[in-house]
């Protein structure tokens, strides 16, 4: 996937991004025009550890743009992320809501997702599978529709 600042940012604020990660994600952020040598320098690391990573996030969100947003903005960002790509691939929605609960059980309950961490459980009280999949296509719409969380 292309280096999307939001979802960076996001993924960041809820300590999502593995050590392992960093340099290909420093590599995308390359690819899209941003530099600087902490940027290069995480791109050429190989196996880093939580050590050598930490030394550079701070300095790498700066070099990169990025901001440090709250847990709750963080939460919003991803589980629309989740939502649009699930309608946008037309996939199986009952399969987003179990990774909704645990995004919302990660975040500590975020208000701004609760609409969707709960989803999982509606789905066993509905039933019948094709009643749930078109409810929660519905839900997962309505999120995507909401405008951008603060």
């Amino acid at each position: 996937m292309p280096f999307s600042a939001r979802i960076v940012e996001a993924r960041l604020a809820l300590k999502l991004i593995r050590p392992e990660q960093f340099p290909p994600l420093a590599i995308d952020a390359l690819q899209v025009g941003l530099d600087g040598p902490v940027i290069r320098r995480l791109a050429g690391l190989i196996q880093p550890t939580g050590y050598e990573v930490d030394m550079y996030v701070a300095r790498f969100m700066t070099e990169a743009g990025l901001a440090h947003i709250s847990t709750e903005t963080a939460a919003f960002r991803l589980a629309q992320e989740i939502a649009r790509d699930t309608l946008r691939t037309n996939a199986d929605p009952l399969r987003v809501t179990r990774e909704l609960e645990r995004l919302w059980i990660a975040t500590d309950y975020a208000h701004s997702i609760s609409q969707l961490g709960t989803l999982d459980d509606d789905v066993y009280l509905l039933g019948q599978p094709d009643e749930a999949r078109k409810t929660v296509r519905a839900c997962l719409q309505e999120f995507v529709d909401l405008p951008d969380f603060p």
